[in-house]
């Protein structure tokens, strides 16, 4: 038995109309207010004024457009609230970084760690092993402080000033003898952070293991959590900071850009 190939690229007979709806209703969301008029939606759907009208028409029925009588234009309607709240309701941070935390474990051959804040500790809530038969050993549900750890520095770094005393502890108790264990010492290598955009676990939560990690942004362009790569100091060395921090900050980007953050969420996060 042979089984027929599809052609997924090839155009789906009687779809061009919605897709020029849906084009003219991304315009609509890209387009300043107060919005377009019927003229302008008919010249970019190519469609007469007439044809035009329905098809807006049909869109404002169903409240995914707004029709302003006194000005004569269409501008997004509460329908896409709703599609927009249902959207970020089901987002599973976790389900959506795990293939890129593997991309990552491929390419670097080190482990990979998502994590969140609570309080003033990161947890980790995913954990990608590393190949290598010399790694790091984590577990999902471990937490510990945020002020020594990479994936910590990483969101504390985007924490606007006003929430970032919540995040510290009353004391900086070191875990190694690298740990920052001043406030100044800290909030330095923070602004450093935002500068190269990933920061770096110089052996300061455990003896002998370095890392990289970077903030993830929410559709609010809020850090939200983080993701990193640690290994042992005798392989990710010094040497690899200009090549394993990027790889970091771009899988941070990729999760970032899928929760909906902008492309420029790390300058509108902290300004």
């Amino acid at each position: 038995m042979t089984t027929e190939k599809v052609d997924d690229s090839a155009p789906i007979a009687g779809t061009q109309s919605l897709d020029r709806a849906l084009e003219v209703l991304v315009t609509i969301a890209e387009s300043p207010q107060p919005g377009l008029t019927l003229a302008a939606c008919s010249a970019l759907l190519q469609y007469s004024k007439a044809t035009t009208h329905r098809m807006l028409r049909t869109l404002v029925a169903r409240d995914f457009l707004s029709y302003d009588e006194e000005l004569g234009v269409y501008s997004l309607g509460v329908a896409n609230l709703r599609l927009g709240s249902e959207y970020l309701r089901r987002i599973d941070l976790r389900r959506l970084a795990i293939p890129e935390m593997r991309d990552l474990v491929a390419e670097t051959r080190e482990t990979a760690h998502l994590a969140t804040m609570s309080g003033t500790e990161v947890i980790y809530i995913e954990v990608v092993d590393s190949p290598e038969p010399v790694r790091i050993f984590s577990r999902v549900g471990d937490s510990v402080p945020a002020f020594a750890t990479g994936v910590g520095k990483a969101i504390l770094a985007w924490t606007p000033t006003e929430k970032l005393a919540s995040r510290l502890p009353a004391e900086f108790v070191p875990r190694t003898e690298n740990t920052l264990v001043t406030r100044d010492a800290l909030l330095a290598d923070l602004e450093r952070t935002r500068e190269r955009g990933y920061s770096i676990d110089n052996m300061e939560n455990r003896e002998g293991i370095r890392g990289y990690a970077a903030p993830i942004f929410d559709h609010s362009n809020q850090a939200v959590a983080a993701v990193s790569i640690a290994g042992p100091a005798a392989r990710v060395t010094s040497a690899s900071d200009e090549h394993l921090g990027p790889l970091v900050r771009e899988t941070a980007r990729q999760v970032s850009a899928m929760l909906g953050a902008s492309p420029d969420a790390a300058a509108l996060a902290f300004s």
